[in-house]
Parts: structure tokens; sequence; C-alpha cells
């Protein structure tokens, strides 16, 4: 009788094991392994000295969505907000992302540009990635008028680590 109990459990262990059987809410439920690729929201968030941001972007039909809502960067350096548009590039396990500029930002005159590059963990569930980057802030020399010249402000490494946390995008 123990032995019966023994297997039958066992067996119910490993038949909730096949893909897409990894339980709660989705993405977790189904698509894992993921079936389509891509598809989906992204979030990740960035690091560096005296440096937080989230990174967002999002997927459909294996093409980056137009929506600004989702595919868009606010970062907090230095005393600074930052926020922007992002384009971002996922191939089979890689992503790549640009952080736009955006010249409307919190202190006057002030722009952010940057890029990150991460690898997906593509038997994670989450389609979880991590990676490097780089920021560049600027700052607007006003004495060089009428053409418009932008100094370095100061520059970061970012270290980049997100997931998939939804199969839809926004």
């Amino acid at each position: 009788m123990k032995l019966l109990v023994g297997s039958l459990a066992m067996i119910a262990a490993v038949s909730s094991l096949h893909a897409g059987g990894f339980g709660g809410p989705p993405p977790f439920t189904n698509g894992s392994p993921l079936i389509s690729g891509v598809d989906g929201s992204y979030q990740a968030n960035a690091h560096a000295s005296n440096t937080t941001g989230v990174i967002r972007f999002s997927y459909t039909n294996n093409n980056q969505t137009s929506s600004l809502a989702g595919n868009s960067y606010v970062i907090f350096s230095e005393g600074l907000t930052f926020s922007g548009p992002v384009v971002a590039n996922i191939t089979i396990n890689r992503i790549t992302g640009i952080l736009n500029r955006n010249t409307a930002q919190g202190f006057i005159n002030t722009a952010l540009t940057g890029f990150f590059n991460a690898k997906i963990d593509t038997g994670s569930s989450t389609y979880a990635f991590q990676g490097k980057g780089f920021m560049q802030a600027y700052i607007q020399d006003d004495t060089a008028l009428p053409s418009i010249v932008f100094l370095n402000f100061f520059s970061k490494d970012l270290k980049i680590k997100g997931v998939r946390n939804s199969q839809t995008s926004l």
C-alpha cells in the first residue's frame, strides 16, 4: 500500500512538471518554455552609483509596439530625473535597447541618451534577462547660440535586470 501511494504521488508530481505547468497567475501558467519567443510587456531595473531607473518596452507579433506608454524609461541620477522613449530589439536570447534623447527634462537644458545589452534566460518562465548598459547625460551650452551644443554632464555604466511581466503588450 505504501508503494502504491508513493508511486501515485510521484506520478502526480512528474505530470505537473510539463511545459507550461508552472502554476500561479500568467505568465507562469502559459507559454513557458516560451512558444512565441518575444511577445509581451517587459520591464527592467537600471542601477548605477547614485542612479536608479525603470525601462519598459512591449512586443506584439514579434515587433515592438508603437505605444509610448509601453516603450519608455525613467531614470533618476545625480538628483535629476530623465525620461524618454525606448527602442528595443529582441533576438532569440538577447535584448538590445536604446534610450532615446528627450530634452524635456525636469532640469532645464539637460538630455540623456544610452543603450543596454542583455542576455535572456530562455528557460525561465518569466523570460528573465540581465546585462549592462551605458547612459550619457548632457547639458545644453547656451553660449554657442544660435547653434545648439550639448556638453558632457556625466556618464554612468548601468546594470540591467528585468523580466517579461506579461504575455500581452500595453
